[in-house]
């Protein structure tokens, strides 16, 4: 049962995380996802790419939104390396969607920027991610509810802890054990 989110910690006030060099405003309350984009033929993450922060996000309807800076700068992509799967309006705007996997990279348990052992694991984006033009929106990427949806993936917030754990489906097969075991 791989663990994506081990006990994210979302804290009440901002914070302040570094991508790329670049200082990043991490406003209260915000759980963030360290993830990696990959064209959706790589069945592999890209060593060599950084993982970045995202906000999970489960009032946004769509899997993954990232500006076009975000996608160059911080996932080391082109748009034009990624294939057109269609266009959506938002705010007024076409917004391209774009053939992806995301790659989520687990925590340490506890921490907000310390990387679990673990490899990243791979979400299936198969409407696309949504790429903004700059702007705005979205400050930082966006991990939406339906990344979390169409992957199976369960997520248990404990307010009172103020940490949340995202996890793939724990596995249980009652009939599993040998007849010889009620003997």
């Amino acid at each position: 049962m791989p663990i994506l989110l081990n006990r994210m910690l979302f804290p009440e006030q901002q914070g302040e995380i570094v991508v790329h060099g670049e200082r990043v405003r991490v406003l209260p309350d915000q759980i963030i996802v360290w993830v990696s984009l990959s064209r959706r033929s790589l069945t592999e993450a890209n060593p060599a790419t950084d993982p970045f922060p995202a906000i999970l996000d489960t009032g946004h309807n769509h899997s993954f939104a990232i500006t076009t800076r975000h996608l160059i700068e911080w996932a080391d992509l082109n748009p034009d390396e990624l294939a057109t799967r269609g266009a959506v309006r938002d705010r007024g705007q076409r917004i391209e969607l774009r053939q992806a996997n995301i790659w989520v990279h687990p925590n340490e348990s506890g921490k907000r920027e310390e990387f679990a052992l673990s490899g990243p694991f791979r979400l299936k984006a198969k409407q696309g991610i949504a790429v903004y033009p700059e702007g705005d929106f979205p400050r930082l990427p966006i991990l939406g509810l339906r990344a979390i949806a169409e992957n199976g993936l369960v997520l248990k917030v404990d307010g009172a802890r103020r940490e949340a754990t995202l996890r793939t489906p724990t596995r249980w097969w009652p009939f599993s054990l040998s007849r010889s075991t009620f003997g």
